[in-house]
Formats: structure tokens, sequence, C-alpha cells
């Protein structure tokens, strides 16, 4: 598995860790761009990012009684008046450090690497968040897995909320 040979099954992005292509048979099977440039400016659907600070929805887009106080979290949930996806600039548009050649759990991967610090879309304490996709052959076929590690780090408090996922 390589991040930046063109022959490998798998194209990855340093922004929000996105899985760009996954071949089959010769055939990219991810609904993706055809260039990196444009996940910045039209991926409104998420295509291949990581997800956070938060999958889904926050209710009201406030955390209630964390930490013993409220947080507002940005609303771009269109007239819906709830966060979405970690909010406007949520992880999946960020610089990932990657993708760095490991091997885990004895198969050949990629890792990614963030840290989000205390007030990033206003959610409270700094967290490390790593990604990585793993691919072995099972039953003949090409398996990719992905594995996310979040940990809070700061000590800017003593509870956080988080959740990850991919699109």
């Amino acid at each position: 598995m390589s991040a930046t040979d063109p022959d490998s099954a798998f194209t990855f992005l340093s922004q929000g860790a996105i899985i760009q292509e996954f071949k089959v048979a010769g055939h990219n099977i991810v609904q993706s761009y055809p260039e990196a440039r444009f996940y910045r400016t039209h991926n409104d659907a998420y295509l291949g990012e990581t997800i956070g600070r938060t999958t889904n929805r926050v209710k009201g887009a406030e955390l209630n009684n964390l930490n013993g106080r409220s947080y507002k979290l940005a609303i771009n949930d269109g007239g819906n008046r709830n966060s979405l996806h970690g909010g406007f600039q949520g992880w999946g548009r960020k610089d990932f450090q990657g993708p760095k050649p490991v091997n885990r759990h004895g198969k050949e991967g990629v890792q990614f690497r963030y840290v989000s610090n205390d007030g990033e879309e206003n959610y409270p304490g700094t967290v490390e968040c790593f990604v990585w996709y793993t691919a072995g052959i099972e039953d003949g076929k090409t398996v990719l897995d992905i594995e996310y590690q979040i940990e809070l780090i700061g000590d800017e408090c003593d509870e956080t909320v988080v959740g990850a996922t991919n699109h």
C-alpha cells in the first residue's frame, strides 16, 4: 500500500485524511473528485473525509453541562439550527500529517495525525487524532480497514465531546 505510487490500489490526501481512490479491477469505487483542490471548494457532501470533531449533528449547536458550562457551536446545518460534522471547518477541511507508511497489526498501511486545539470550532480541550488505513486480502479480495484513535491530551478541561468516522 502506497499513498503516492500511481499503480497502488489506493490514493489518500493529507487534507481530512481523505481516501480518494480504492481501485478494484482497475476502477475507482470511491465517490471522489479528480483533483485534490476540489475537496476544499466543492465537497459539501464530505466525500472521503474524516468527519470530526463530532459526527452527525449537535442539536441546537450547543453542548450543555460539559465541564460545568455550555459551549456554543457553529450553526452549519441549513435551516435546522444544528452543528454538523464539527462545524464550518471540521476535520475534513484540516491538513493532517501524513500519509506515513506503517505496518499495523501485521498489515501494510498509512497513518495520519491531527491535533485539534482547545477552542477549535469552540470545542473544549486539545485532542490528538490518529487515522490508520490498512489493507489486506480476505477470501481473495482486497479489504481496506479504517481505525481511529482520539485522545484528550490538553489540560484545559476534564472532558470533551469527540467522535470520528469517514464519509
